[in-house]
C-alpha cells in the first residue's frame, strides 16, 4: 500500500503588486519563478504541522519555485530531501485567447484536447502526470510520498479516475469518485488530495483540516 499526497502549492505572490517588469524572459519562465506571498509562507508552515503529513518517506515537486517554497517547511521539519521533476509542472497555457473564447476555463475541462497555441491540453497534462506518478508509486512500494504540484495538473490527473460532475466560470469544480462527490468548490492554495494505491485498488479523498482555526 503506497500513499501519495498530491499537494497544490500555497498562495502565490500576486503580480498585481508589481508596478512594472522589464524582462525578456518568457511567460513560462516568469511563472516558474513566481514566489509565495507572506500569507502563502504562513500556510506552508501550517501545512508542515499537519498530523496527516508526518512521517513521510519521499518528497517530489514540480520545477517551479512556489512548489519548492511550499515544501521546504516539511523538508526542514522531517529532515528530508526533495526530487524535482518538470513533468509535475503546471499546464502550459500558451497564447492567451480569453477574449476570443471567454468560456476557456470550463472548455478546458469539458474538452480534453482543447488547447491554445503553444499550450497543453487536458489529455497531454494527464499523460505526463500519470507517467511520473506511476513511476513514483512503482519505485516506492509501501511508502508515504508527498508530491507538490499545481491546480490544473492535479485536476487533470484526477480525471483519469474521477467523474467531472460540474465546472463553472467561478472556477468551482465538482469531482465524483466511486459514486461519491468528494470535491465541490474552487481549489484552495494549498490543497491536499490523498491517494492510496493498494494493488488493483485506489482510494481518493480530500484531506481536511488545513484551514481550521
Amino acid at each position: 500500500m503506497t500513499t501519495v499526497y498530491l499537494i497544490r502549492h500555497s498562495e502565490r505572490f500576486s503580480n498585481s503588486n508589481i508596478i512594472s517588469w522589464n524582462t525578456t524572459q518568457s511567460p513560462l519562465l516568469q511563472s516558474e519563478k513566481s514566489i509565495l506571498s507572506v500569507e502563502g509562507e504562513n500556510r506552508a508552515r501550517k501545512l508542515s504541522e499537519l498530523d496527516e503529513l508526518k512521517d513521510l518517506d519521499y518528497v517530489y515537486a514540480s520545477n517551479c519555485v512556489r512548489t519548492l517554497e511550499t515544501a521546504k517547511y516539511i523538508l526542514d521539519k522531517q529532515n528530508l530531501k526533495i526530487t524535482l521533476d518538470e513533468r509535475l509542472d503546471e499546464r502550459r497555457f500558451g497564447k492567451d485567447n480569453s477574449l476570443e473564447i471567454p468560456n476557456w476555463y470550463t472548455k478546458q475541462f469539458l474538452e480534453e484536447d482543447y488547447k491554445t497555441e503553444g499550450g497543453e491540453s487536458q489529455r497531454e497534462v494527464r499523460e505526463r502526470m500519470d507517467e511520473v506518478i506511476s513511476e513514483i508509486v512503482n519505485n516506492h512500494p509501501d511508502k508515504r510520498i508527498a508530491i507538490f504540484t499545481h491546480g490544473y495538473a492535479i485536476f487533470f490527473y484526477l480525471l483519469k479516475y474521477c467523474e467531472l460532475v460540474s465546472v463553472n466560470e467561478n472556477r468551482e469544480v465538482a469531482l465524483k469518485y466511486k459514486g461519491e462527490v468528494f470535491f465541490d468548490k474552487a481549489i484552495s492554495a494549498p490543497e491536499i488530495f490523498k491517494l492510496v494505491f493498494d494493488k488493483d485498488n485506489l482510494d481518493i479523498e480530500l484531506v481536511e483540516g488545513l484551514y481550521e482555526s
